[in-house]
């Protein structure tokens, strides 16, 4: 991938990071809350805590812990907040965020994205009309940049079809999915993509792109990707987008974050770690390397040592986990292009984001090494090639503890949930494609037998299987609350509850997004309940999920953050021009 950075901006990071030193303060402070859920069986009915060195040094009733720490300094300023775990969110995309925040959004759900309000579209007509107004605003020599496009809901966008609304203005339309891009003949041009670039690639590529159309879908899409980022940095564009990502996890209540599936480019980390790594970020980072990348680099021999040379890549608050790998297996859920076991009933078909055999082999390597393997699955004919792979490798190199990640989990079966339960994997899943998807993909393309019953949590959670919940941002909002409301309603776009019988309660899903979380990360020891000894990170609210009626979830408002034992408001944010300004 192409240098994103300009030198000056690397240098200063370099810089900053060398010199860089993060301590807490050692004295006691004693918080007092309105209520605690602690999810911690020993700390229940405990309404305060003592933190020191950026940890929980106790647990209690106030009267206790003041008792027992009289020189401690108390903190009454959040006596009418509710307290609960630090909120993880353990799947996240800084660099598609950041794409996200540099676009215009035209989707089929609302965001409100930086204080600033995209209302859904669900029709072709609004949404040409849409693009065609934003397109009028767009100043000369710029590139205009949409994010949102579903083909289902806004009708098919094509090369031709964008030439209509301008043939000077660069359009790129990105799919809801990330996993599929539009150009219109001057963005093609602009972003340096011919039949002479397009001749030079892969078999496998070359079958995901149409040029005549415009279009660039799964690992097409990735084309574009150089020549898109070379963009955005003239402007420091990608920058200002982590940015505005760092200050909307903070909203949301985030304590704690992770990013699976980190591309391999050392440019592309540094932008990353001076936003996400940087000292005065209301969190930490945990980031994990993409062996489907590395696969296609590194022979398989030299696999692993290629992915441990990137485990020093973190920065300041971003730190590598050692011994975790995400791969693929099929395509994107809102592209349709998951593997389905039954296929579609249009009769096209999925997509294989990794060869059968190639996942296969690059699958036993990382077993055998010892990794935590965290899988992208979104269909079930791709889950069922993942089962057979995972078991296959369990009797050939039998290992405890493996907790093999299944993400996504878009679409499965009932008779793979005993499947899962027997191979000890675990569940990461995305509960907003309930919200989302569960009516369009009920009448287009799976129909609602397979689709009412999509992220079936409820016979996993049934089958005393752990599962967590993440929102792949942007997928999903990153929302923990607005996660746990999918997850715990599953109440569609049509109003109607999809699949009631696969619905989770409160505390299942409020663990979902704080212990469970932590225990998909391997890091339960140090976050997800409020413990002794563990990192104090809580996630502070104006309700007690545990006592609003639960179609109020998503209503409850975040009032701040604990982030190892310091205070930020829900107020809280940094602007890239203060981060820049301080390593100066």
């Amino acid at each position: 991938m192409v240098v994103i950075l300009l030198n000056i901006l690397i240098f200063l990071f370099v810089s900053f990071f060398t010199t860089f030193s993060y301590s807490e303060e050692s004295v006691n402070t004693i918080y007092i809350f309105k209520e605690m859920v602690t999810l911690d069986q020993m700390n229940e009915g405990a309404n305060s805590i003592v933190v020191s060195d950026g940890r929980f040094v106790d647990v209690g009733l106030f009267e206790n812990i003041k008792k027992n720490y009289p020189d401690a300094k108390v903190d009454l300023n959040l006596k009418d907040k509710i307290a609960v775990p630090g909120f993880i969110e353990h799947h996240i995309h800084p660099f598609l965020s950041s794409l996200t925040m540099n676009s215009k959004i035209i989707s089929i759900d609302s965001w409100n994205l930086d204080g600033i309000k995209s209302p859904g579209i669900l029709s072709e007509d609004k949404y040409i009309a849409e693009l065609k107004t934003s397109i009028k605003k767009i100043k000369p020599n710029d590139v205009f940049i949409s994010w949102g496009y579903h083909h289902y809901f806004h009708g098919k966008v094509t090369r031709k079809k964008l030439d209509q609304i301008s043939r000077d203005i660069p359009i790129l339309i990105i799919h809801r999915s990330f996993h599929e891009f539009i150009m219109n003949s001057k963005a093609i041009e602009f972003f340096g993509v011919n039949k002479d670039l397009i001749n030079q690639l892969p078999e496998d590529l070359k079958s995901n792109i149409s040029l005549e159309d415009g279009h660039f879908s799964e690992n097409g899409a990735f084309v574009v990707l150089p020549n898109l980022m070379q963009y955005f940095s003239k402007n420091k564009g990608f920058l200002n987008g982590l940015n505005k990502t760092v200050n909307y996890l903070h909203m949301n209540g985030i304590t704690l974050v992770a990013n699976p599936g980190a591309m391999p480019d050392r440019e592309l980390q540094n932008a990353k770690n001076f936003i996400f790594g940087g000292k005065k970020t209301p969190f930490k980072s945990y980031f994990i390397p993409n062996g489907m990348y590395l696969s296609a680099v590194y022979k398989d021999e030299e696999l692993i040592r290629g992915t441990e040379e990137i485990l020093n890549w973190g920065e300041g608050k971003v730190e590598f986990l050692t011994k975790h790998i995400k791969l693929f297996v099929d395509g994107a859920m809102y592209s349709q292009n998951m593997i389905m076991r039954d296929g579609y009933l249009d009769g096209h078909k999925g997509v294989w984001l990794m060869d059968k055999n190639r996942f296969k082999e690059v699958f036993k390597i990382y077993w055998d090494a010892g990794y935590q393997i965290h899988i992208h699955q979104n269909g079930d004919g791709g889950l069922d090639h993942l089962l057979d792979v995972l078991e296959e490798n369990i009797k050939s190199n039998p290992r405890k503890d493996h907790r093999t990640t299944i993400v996504h989990f878009g679409y499965s079966r009932s008779d793979q949930i005993p499947r899962i339960k027997k191979l000890g994997a675990i569940v990461s899943a995305n509960p907003y494609y309930v919200t989302v998807l569960s009516d369009l993909y009920s009448r287009f393309g799976v129909g609602a037998y397979r689709s009412q019953e999509m992220v079936r949590l409820g016979e996993v959670s049934k089958s005393n299987i752990l599962f967590s919940l993440h929102s792949d941002m942007p997928m999903a909002p990153a929302s923990p609350l607005v996660l746990m409301d999918s997850a715990v309603n599953r109440i569609n776009m049509a109003g109607k509850i999809a699949g009631p019988q696969q619905r989770v309660n409160v505390i299942q899903a409020l663990e979902s997004v704080t212990k469970n979380s932590a225990y998909i990360l391997g890091l339960e020891k140090s976050y997800g309940t409020i413990s002794k000894g563990k990192f104090a990170n809580i996630t502070l609210l104006d309700k007690n999920p545990l006592k609003v009626e639960k179609e109020n979830l998503k209503k409850i408002n975040v009032v701040g953050t604990i982030v190892d034992g310091k205070y930020f408001s829900e107020n809280y944010s940094i602007s890239l021009q203060d981060r820049i300004a301080n390593i100066q």
